[in-house]
């Protein structure tokens, strides 16, 4: 009714305060402290979805179907994303890489930014890299940046100007003009004689989150560690990414798993 859909509107509102433009919503999960519900009948499922619609333009935010799935019991359940259309509503996310050397960090940024995968031989990590020997040896040594962009609905904006100009000549100005959320990543240094560096690009570009990258055929090492510490001292919250599992033997894969969680 029209007493709930305020109420709501009020709620959506300070969702979308709290992230800073934008949040996710589910339909077919309960909240509070009732029954845990396992999805809505169809009809219902479309009434909720029709109110979350009035809520949107209500508030002027754009609904966007993340996934649907099939619960327990056979009842339908939306996740969507919700978001701020006000032109102040710019989304700018800060990732730094870290992690140790060879871990995969240049060449991670370098697929999600070019839309491609690696060739096996460090094609994507090219566009990384700012020095002659940086390029010859694999491993950076410097701060390098790279950003993806976002448009309302969530698209990837990277791969949608290399579909339409196939030749990757677009700029930094091209993904920012067409995006709402902008996510950087900072790609920092794994070797120990640059972790001065790495250090500097941790403090200096003030990331909202750091990506700990850890190669699974190599575990947890000294330098994992350092840069670990590092990150929890500048209290910057941590996110673990394992990379290479597809070259690595299961056995390694658990061990390394099993030292992660220790």
């Amino acid at each position: 009714d029209d007493i709930n859909i305020e109420k709501y509107i009020t709620y959506f509102q300070l969702l979308l305060s709290e992230g800073q433009g934008e949040s996710f919503y589910e339909i077919g999960i309960s909240s509070g402290d009732g029954p845990p519900s396992d999805g809505f009948e169809e009809p219902k499922y479309d009434l909720c979805l029709k109110n979350l619609n009035k809520i949107a333009e209500e508030i002027n935010a754009q609904i966007s179907l993340v996934c649907e799935r099939t619960g327990k019991q056979g009842g339908k359940i939306g996740a969507y994303m919700i978001r701020d259309l006000s032109p102040e509503a710019y989304v700018d996310v800060r990732y730094c890489v870290c992690g140790n050397v060879d871990s995969g960090k240049s060449t991670m940024v370098g697929v999600l930014t070019s839309g491609q995968l690696d060739n096996g031989r460090g094609l994507v990590r090219i566009n990384c890299f700012a020095h002659k020997h940086e390029i010859a040896t694999g491993r950076t040594s410097s701060i390098s940046q790279q950003i993806m962009g976002y448009d309302i609905k969530g698209e990837c904006v990277n791969n949608t100007l290399i579909e339409s100009n196939g030749a990757h000549t677009y700029t930094w100005g091209d993904i920012i003009e067409k995006s709402y959320k902008v996510v950087s990543f900072i790609d920092l240094a794994g070797h120990e004689k640059y972790l001065k560096t790495t250090v500097s690009g941790m403090t200096g570009h003030v990331p909202d989150y750091c990506l700990l990258l850890i190669g699974a055929n190599m575990g947890v090492t000294k330098m994992t560690k350092e840069h670990l510490g590092i990150a929890l001292a500048l209290k910057i919250p941590i996110i673990v990414v394992i990379t290479k599992i597809d070259m690595c033997p299961a056995n390694v894969l658990k061990t390394t798993m099993s030292d992660i969680q220790k």
